[in-house]
């Protein structure tokens, strides 16, 4: 204890940075700058290897090694005296005495000690910890100085187990400082630096375990995609993935964040990207099938989009064709077609080729669909990696014309892909001609014609798609399972089925509604079932079949309702039944309530059933809901469309988030929510794909996960609709002025821009 005050008292009474450090090296850079183009230039073409593109700024003349000639750096070792002192450090951080006031001092002088010595420091086990603490706190001066006086051994670092956590520690720091004055413009020159020496190495960065995922960070960074989105570039989540194909929501420049991005270096970006794949072309095709190379490519095609000439310069490079070919949207050699149809052999150039389908321009996808992938579509969706690449297509098509050549290819095979156990396919058709409105009829008979034959009853049909691996299994003598999980992808399917208008979808209206009560309540309890009866009340069918399967769950509700996921099921049944039916409900809910009111969604439930009111003003409660029904009927005939206002409300309100917002609330939250992929995980597509990590060294991570986090449900609070919230507020005998302000805010008025977009029920749930 003696020993940390001590230290503490040491580290204070150093003397501190000279105020103006960062104003008299600016003044120095900007000198240096200016004068750099006046400087003569190098006779030497090797000496001056890379400056043709540097950014403003930047010094390539202090660099001395290149790619081929670089000789790795021995680790010095790291003399007792230095270990000691960074243990004594190290202690202080952890007794937890340090005051914030004090901390960036400490910080700053502790990091004087690591002069001359930062890269033995930074890539020690052990030492690195302490590294990292303290340059999550010390301030822009010292960040900087410890960049610049590590920019030669840069590669060494990010490429070293640990190391590479000190860097990316730096890099994140970098961006919190950016708020500081005078804190760009030393960001700049210190990244272009950094930039200088990692392009002379490039090729053994990006294939690094460790480099590749700070180099990954420092093009975000560069290009000026905000903090918490760096993740989007480091894991690949296959939730996230699916839920972008069946919403079709297009990749942004940046991740989803950036058009709140202030700090970006598009010069430094610029630079970086070109130097990047021009030092990468010769070793192009090594590039493609590397794991951590993939990912870096990957990061650079994403975050181009928006800038169509970069983008079309990093896709021909990528696949190794011609820019002028790439802008005129053709692959003309066949060569080029075999090198395209080669990367559906590997899972990291598999990923790669989606994410170039996915950011590709409108003429290149249609050169890829009519010429590369032309009569071999169901050849690929029956190939392991090649399925996702199809998935992508689709998931991609742009207009009724790409839809119809997928079709011809596809349409006929839906029954050889539930076979071979490629439902995904399937699904993303379901959902591209939902979203298009083109083959809408074709696609329900095609999907009902897999499941059942001819001389079958139609009934069979929901039971089926909501247990289709098990189906699938034993064909000829299936039964209905007593205990089993439901089908992810199944229920996908009939939640998109029951968004289809009525005609179409009558077979599978009528097999739902036949279901046995049994059946139905088990299905409501799975929290993937539970999705499909509540897609199925908020359809275009008619109020009597929906009033057939809700009275089929009496008796129920109660034990329905302690569950997380069957608790949405309840509200929905709530809101979609007659006065009969909701007192019906609340009855049993009110039997339930103590144990109700102890979990982490009753009280949202008891509050929305007005649970209370209920127990103790009965006929106040039933007229009140009345009266709210009432003013939701008369809104929908001024205002509302044909369809039921229920219906209408939910359709729109429900799928309002995204499920990386739902799965970040649901994290938060931690709601325990059942697997509900233990005996569909094994046949989904996509769920086997990469048995490695996917992003940072410690954080392991594969495509063959759980499916339940892309469908979790929000708990803090549903969304309302525009009817909802103004019926509510006509159904009310008196306004508080802030439900009086609430009738003038814009976003009444404009809510139903932001429902446009939302397309599917399943993956964009807002409930709670």
């Amino acid at each position: 204890m003696g020993e940390e005050k001590s230290l503490t008292k040491h580290l204070k009474k150093k003397a501190k940075k000279n105020k103006n450090h960062r104003k008299d090296h600016l003044d120095h850079s900007k000198k240096s700058s200016s004068s750099h183009g006046s400087r003569k230039k190098n006779k030497d073409p090797k000496q001056r290897r890379g400056s043709s593109n540097a950014p403003k700024g930047s010094n390539t003349e202090e660099v001395s090694f290149n790619v081929k000639s670089r000789t790795p750096i021995l680790r010095k070792p790291i003399d007792p005296e230095t270990t000691k002192y960074f243990a004594e450090v190290a202690n202080l951080f952890h007794s937890n005495e340090i005051d914030l006031e004090d901390l960036p001092t400490i910080c700053n002088n502790a990091l004087e000690e690591t002069r001359g010595k930062e890269v033995e420091l930074a890539t020690d086990m052990t030492i690195s910890h302490t590294i990292q603490n303290l340059l999550g706190g010390c301030d822009m001066d010292r960040l900087c100085g410890f960049l610049r006086n590590s920019a030669k051994g840069f590669v060494s670092i990010v490429t070293d187990k640990f190391g590479s956590h000190v860097a990316e520690t730096a890099l994140r720091s970098l961006v919190k400082h950016m708020d500081e004055e005078g804190s760009y413009a030393y960001a700049d020159e210190i990244l272009s630096k950094l930039c200088q020496v990692v392009i002379l190495d490039v090729v053994s960065v990006m294939c690094s375990r460790y480099g590749s995922h700070v180099l990954r960070s420092l093009l975000c960074l560069s290009k000026g995609v905000p903090l918490n989105s760096f993740e989007e570039f480091h894991v690949a989540k296959l939730q996230d993935s699916l839920a972008k194909r069946l919403n079709n929501r297009p990749i942004q420049s940046g991740g989803s964040n950036s058009q709140n991005s202030q700090y970006a270096f598009p010069s430094i970006f610029k630079f970086l990207v070109s130097e990047m794949l021009n030092h990468a072309k010769d070793e192009i095709k090594t590039l493609r099938v590397n794991e951590h190379s993939s990912f870096v490519l990957q990061t650079v095609l994403k975050l181009s989009v928006g800038d169509d000439q970069a983008l079309s310069h990093a896709i021909s490079a990528v696949l190794g064709c011609d820019i002028k070919d790439i802008a005129e949207g053709r692959i003309v050699s066949n060569s080029q077609k075999e090198e395209i149809m080669d990367l559906l052999e590997d899972t990291a150039s598999s990923h790669l080729l989606e994410v170039i389908i996915e950011v590709a321009p409108e003429t290149l996808y249609n050169v890829l669909l009519t010429e590369v992938f032309k009569d071999s579509l169901f050849v690929m969706s029956s190939h392991k990696y090649g399925n996702f690449v199809v998935q992508t297509l689709v998931s991609s098509a742009r207009t009724k014309d790409q839809m119809e050549l997928i079709w011809k290819e596809l349409g006929s095979k839906f029954n050889e892909l539930l076979k071979l156990g490629k439902p995904g396919v399937v699904a993303l058709m379901l959902a591209a001609s939902e979203r298009l409105q083109t083959h809408l009829q074709e696609c329900c008979q095609a999907l009902r014609a897999a499941v059942i034959l001819d001389s079958e009853s139609p009934s069979c049909i929901v039971p089926r798609l909501l247990f289709l691996e098990n189906y699938f299994k034993d064909k000829s003598s299936w039964k209905w399972p007593a205990d089993n999980k439901m089908h992810v992808l199944g229920c996908i399917m009939l939640q998109i089925i029951f968004r289809h208008p009525k005609q179409p979808i009558q077979p599978y209206v009528s097999s739902l509604a036949s279901m046995e009560p049994a059946h139905i309540f088990q299905t409501a309890k799975d929290s993937g079932g539970g999705h499909v009866i509540e897609a199925f009340l908020s359809s275009d069918v008619s109020l009597k079949l929906k009033h057939k399967v809700v009275t089929k769950l009496r008796d129920h509700y109660g034990e329905l309702a302690m569950s997380s996921s069957g608790s949405f099921t309840v509200e929905k049944c709530f809101s979609s039944g007659n006065m009969t039916l909701k007192e019906a409900i609340a009855e049993e809910i009110l039997a339930v309530q103590p144990e109700l009111s102890k979990t982490k969604h009753g009280p949202y439930l008891l509050k929305k059933l007005d649970i209370d009111g209920f127990a103790s003003r009965p006929e106040q409660w039933k007229k009140k809901q009345e009266s709210k029904e009432n003013a939701y009927k008369e809104f929908h005939a001024l205002f509302g469309s044909k369809s039921e206002p229920d219906e209408q409300n939910n359709k729109a309100s429900a799928f309002a988030k995204s499920p990386k917002k739902q799965l970040k609330r649901h994290e938060k939250v931690g709601r325990d929510v059942g697997n509900f992929t233990t005996n569909s995980v094994s046949e989904f597509p996509g769920l086997n794909k990469s048995k490695t990590e996917l992003g940072y060294p410690g954080k392991e991570t594969s495509r063959k996960r759980s499916l339940d986090e892309a469908f979790m449900r929000n708990e803090t609070g549903k969304r309302k609709s525009v009817a909802t919230d103004l019926a509510d507020l006509a159904a009310k005998s008196s306004l508080s002025a802030e439900e009086i302000q609430q009738l003038f805010k814009p976003s009444m008025t404009n809510d139903n821009k932001r429902y446009d977009n939302a397309k599917l029920p399943l993956l964009k749930k807002q409930k709670w």
